[in-house]
């Protein structure tokens, strides 16, 4: 699957970032020239990064922050297109999307670990409930105890593993 870039920055600075960006990164760049067409390309597609031009985001901090909020959960990275070469701004692009993924990776290991603690402390309640239940269950209970005993230490074990 090929990346997606908004570049949002003035046409004649941003051709030959978007032509960087496409044979080194082999990305889909779109280009939007204004802040209306930013805010139209973000709301019509999911994008796996924007790169806004840096003075286009300094001269209005208010259409800036709806930028930033239109993106959500995609990297926004701001840069200078006069100021650095296209080959630059590529290392800078890729610097980002890899502190993005290992953002995202480390993200989802904690919330692994956290679901995993929660089951595991749960799963510990209902098997010790349901050991207490089985030494006090009559005859005719004690099969159907006995059985969630097992299942509880079948999804236990398999928890650990």
């Amino acid at each position: 699957m090929s990346l997606s870039i908004l570049l949002i920055a003035p046409e004649v600075a941003a051709d030959p970032v978007a032509a960087a960006l496409r044979r080194e990164l082999d990305a889909e760049v779109e280009l939007a020239t204004t802040r209306r067409a930013a805010l139209a390309c973000l709301r019509r597609h999911d994008y796996g990064l924007v790169l806004i031009e840096d003075f286009l985001a300094s001269s209005d901090p208010e259409a800036a922050e709806q930028l930033y909020q239109a993106a959500d959960a995609t990297p926004v990275l701001e840069i200078h297109s006069v100021l650095s070469s296209a080959e630059r701004i590529v290392r800078q692009v890729r610097s980002a999307l890899l502190r993005h993924r290992r953002e995202r990776s480390e993200a989802a290991a904690a919330a692994a670990e956290k679901l995993e603690n929660e089951l595991g402390a749960a799963l510990a309640g209902i098997l010790l409930e349901s050991q207490l239940a089985l030494r006090e269950a009559s005859p005719t209970q004690q099969p159907k105890l006995r059985h969630v005993v097992e299942l509880a230490s079948t999804l236990r074990d398999r928890l650990r593993a």
